[in-house]
């Protein structure tokens, strides 16, 4: 019985010409051996995968073969067959992670003063060489220094910032870059066909991807993927997806547009779904990338030129194009940098899926994101010289009374809700709820703005908006739909000093001019004001502010008490 040798390792680069996707590489090597050029030191960093230690092998080979210097070695002399079975006395091969203190070194360095046995060149190829103690590194820059001649070093890492720069500046750098996405499923449908892997297109994008532009995990994978074929079946996106544990396009469509619409059942349904074949961990980060896409495509002119960087398949661009008109670009932002901190609080919890479904729920309502969007808007109007005030409306006679409609409130047209008074509509809002102690918790919330397309309403208690924000959301999103037959978007929070405008008084009439007494004052579109009027309404709302933030309770009283002072305006009184 043949012993199995994995895709990975029997596909391996032999010669420069193997090698794919890293052309700058290959064109200075190659150089480098044809015109006898050869460095004492290189340094070859970049991704796993990419093919660091392959070209180390490689370029031993092309100094120690028989007919070499060459770019081309035979790979059937005794120097090449030796290093590539990892056994030539004159290709020492060591791995830093393992052999990292500074008595390893020691030991190492002692021995390069040796003269090739067999090869041309003694050739020391260190991987992961950023494992090395400062000690060890300290030893092997000694030998850098003054290198023996035809002595040869070649360091791989992964991670080139932790090596020392004493040690970088004495090597010739190579960076590895990432494999694309295109050289990958070429490279892999190659293989495919030579061992008779029925796999389809839209499998093998799937594996290019997983891969993250590393050759080495892309084999891996499709040998691992070719189990499903041993019995002549093709390979599909579907059977990919279930093997690794990844999320369809569709599903992760779906998912972006529930939070879009914010609509809270079909997306716990739809995240519950998704988990059943994917751990909540990848959810998260598969929601990352897709946003992230959706960025790229927003923020873009022309769609044609951004294919090539983004993973999305051809038949969805379109259907990501119409979504991200639902998202602002700032919005889409820290939806990511949102999902990227609850992946790092997802990974160290026990239960994943609990705080996957409450983490989309936030980025579902994400209430901030509304707030810094509502202030930047009275940013822009306060740089404007543009503030909102209330005008008194001055009638000369009571008008007649308008006999209210016997339609219910909820077939009311859109412009009268918006026209409306918000205090009003805040009382229509509180007789909704269907339990007196929720009716009174919000009896301390204040609104600002109530309309079938946005409620805003504060609170100077912090810990009450919270309480609101988390608890109590679901009866006030009631009270919303049974007013306007629809959900707005809500925002709970803290007043700010624009949120009250003191009531501009009318001018005083002239002496011929009979007095009227102006009746309540009603809500009017923005005027424009000087900057002396605007640093007296600044400073009166202030003061309204600081009435508001003083405590009203001590310290020592239960939550249940400070919140029914807060809504009877009361005091405790000391005996």
């Amino acid at each position: 019985m043949s012993t199995y040798i994995p895709l990975y390792r029997k596909y391996r680069p032999q010669a420069f010409g193997d090698l794919i996707g890293q052309e700058s590489v290959v064109k200075t090597l190659s150089n480098a051996v044809t015109t006898g050029r050869i460095s004492h030191a290189y340094l070859f960093t970049g991704p796993r995968g990419t093919g660091k230690t392959s070209s180390a092998r490689i370029l031993a080979k092309s100094l120690n073969c028989e007919s070499g210097p060459t770019v081309t070695p035979c790979g059937k002399c005794p120097a090449c067959i030796d290093i590539t079975a990892s056994s030539s006395v004159d290709v020492i091969e060591i791995d830093a992670a393992s052999n990292r203190k500074v008595e390893d070194a020691r030991n190492l360095l002692e021995k390069v003063h040796f003269v090739p046995v067999s090869g041309k060149y003694k050739i020391y190829i260190i991987d992961e060489v950023h494992m090395l103690t400062a000690e060890a590194f300290n030893t092997l820059l000694k030998t850098l220094e003054e290198p023996p001649k035809n002595l040869v070093f070649i360091l791989a890492t992964t991670e080139s910032h932790k090596v020392l720069n004493t040690i970088i500046s004495r090597c010739q750098r190579f960076d590895f870059k990432r494999v694309t996405q295109a050289l990958i499923i070429n490279r892999l449908r190659e293989i495919a066909e030579k061992e008779s892997i029925q796999i389809n297109d839209k499998a093998l994008l799937l594996i290019a991807k997983k891969a993250y532009g590393g050759m080495r995990d892309a084999l891996s994978l499709l040998d691992q993927a070719s189990v499903l074929s041993s019995q002549g079946d093709e390979i599909t996106e579907p059977d990919i997806l279930m093997l690794f544990g990844s999320l369809s396009e569709e599903t992760l469509h779906e998912l972006a547009q529930n939070i879009a619409e914010r609509n809270t059942i079909n997306l716990v349904h739809t995240a519950q779904k998704a988990v059943e074949s994917c751990e909540p961990v990848n959810v998260i980060r598969e929601l990352v990338n897709y946003f992230r896409n959706m960025l790229i495509i927003k923020t873009a002119n022309d769609i044609e030129r951004i294919k090539p960087v983004i993973d999305l398949s051809e038949s969805i661009i379109d259907g990501v194009k119409a979504q991200s008109e639902r998202f602002e670009t700032d919005e889409l932002v820290q939806i990511i940098e949102k999902l990227s901190e609850y992946e790092k609080n997802i990974k160290t919890t026990h239960q994943q899926q609990l705080w996957l479904e409450i983490s989309l729920l936030s980025i579902c309502h994400r209430q901030d994101m509304y707030i810094i969007r509502d202030l930047e808007q009275r940013i822009e109007a306060l740089e404007g010289g543009i503030i909102p005030v209330k005008i008194p409306e001055i009638k000369q006679s009571k008008p007649e009374p308008v006999p209210v409609p016997t339609e219910s409130l909820k077939q009311a047209k859109v412009d009268d809700f918006e026209a409306g008074n918000p205090d009003e509509l805040w009382d229509k809002m509180l007789t909704s709820f269907r339990d007196d102690p929720t009716r009174a918790f919000f009896k301390i919330f204040k609104p600002v703005e109530i309309s079938p397309a946005k409620i805003v309403i504060t609170c100077a208690n912090e810990k009450w908006i919270e309480k609101a924000r988390i608890e109590k959301i679901k009866p006030l999103e009631e009270a919303a739909r049974a007013v306007f037959n629809d959900l707005p978007g809500i925002i709970i929070r803290t007043p700010l000093p624009d949120d009250k405008i003191p009531e501009q008084k009318p001018p005083e009439p002239g002496p011929a001019t009979p007095q009227i007494e102006p009746p309540k004052p009603k809500p009017t579109s923005q005027i424009a004001i000087d900057t002396e009027g605007r640093e007296v309404i600044e400073d009166e709302v202030k003061k309204e502010l600081e009435d508001l933030n003083r405590p009203i309770a001590p310290i020592n009283v239960s939550d249940q008490c400070k919140m029914v002072l807060d809504v009877f305006n009361g005091k405790v009184i000391e005996q």
